[in-house]
C-alpha cells in the first residue's frame, strides 16, 4: 500500500523521536486500514517520488494521484480531511475512452504535462478536489468541497464548483 507519512516530518525527526515513528508505524498502518482517519498520513496513487511534500505540512487523508504529473506542495500548507489532488485524466477518442478503441493515436491515461502547484501557507478545506494543470499560489483558502480546475491567485480565497474567487485575503 503506497500510505505516505509526510516526508518533511520524517526528516526532521532525531533521536527517540525517530525511534517512536519507527516503532509506531505498525500500528498506523494498522490503523489505517481498520478504518481510522485521524492520523496524519497521505494515499499516493502512482509514483510516490512525484509527490514533493513542503516543510511543516499536514496531508491528513489526502489522496494524491500522480498517475498524469507531478504534485509540488509548498511549506506550511495544510489539507482538510478528504481532499483529493489529481493529476490523472482519462482520454477520449471519438466518443469512448482510449482504453476501449482498438484504433487511438494516443494513450488513455498521459504520463506527463498535467502538474499540479500549491503554494506556501496554503489551506484546503474538506473534501476539497484539485484537478490536473492547475497552480494555487501562496496563503490561499480552498473552501470545503471545492473543485479547482483553474490557477489560483496568491491570497485568494475560493469556494464552489467550480472552484470562483470569493475574495482576496490581501485586502486589509
Amino acid at each position: 500500500m503506497p500510505f505516505l507519512s509526510n516526508p518533511k516530518r520524517r526528516e526532521e525527526r532525531t533521536g527517540r523521536a525517530r525511534l517512536r515513528a519507527i516503532i509506531r508505524a505498525p500500528v498506523v498502518r494498522i490503523g489505517l486500514l481498520a478504518g481510522f482517519m485521524h492520523v496524519d498520513y497521505a494515499y499516493v496513487h502512482g509514483d510516490v517520488s512525484r509527490v514533493h511534500v513542503g516543510a511543516r505540512c499536514s496531508t491528513m487523508n489526502t489522496v494524491f494521484n500522480v498517475a498524469s504529473g507531478e504534485i509540488w506542495v509548498g511549506d506550511d500548507t495544510y489539507f482538510s480531511h478528504g481532499c483529493y489532488v489529481l493529476t490523472g485524466q482519462h482520454r477520449f477518442h471519438r466518443g469512448k475512452r482510449v482504453g476501449l478503441t482498438a484504433d487511438a493515436p494516443f494513450d488513455e491515461v498521459p504520463r506527463t504535462g498535467n502538474d499540479i502547484r500549491i503554494g506556501s501557507g496554503c489551506y484546503i478545506g474538506a473534501n476539497a478536489t484539485i484537478l490536473a494543470n492547475v497552480t494555487i499560489g501562496d496563503d490561499c483558502v480552498i473552501g470545503a468541497g471545492a473543485v479547482v480546475t483553474n490557477d489560483i491567485p496568491s491570497g485568494s480565497f475560493v469556494a464552489g464548483v467550480p472552484a470562483t474567487i470569493k475574495r482576496s485575503l490581501l485586502e486589509s
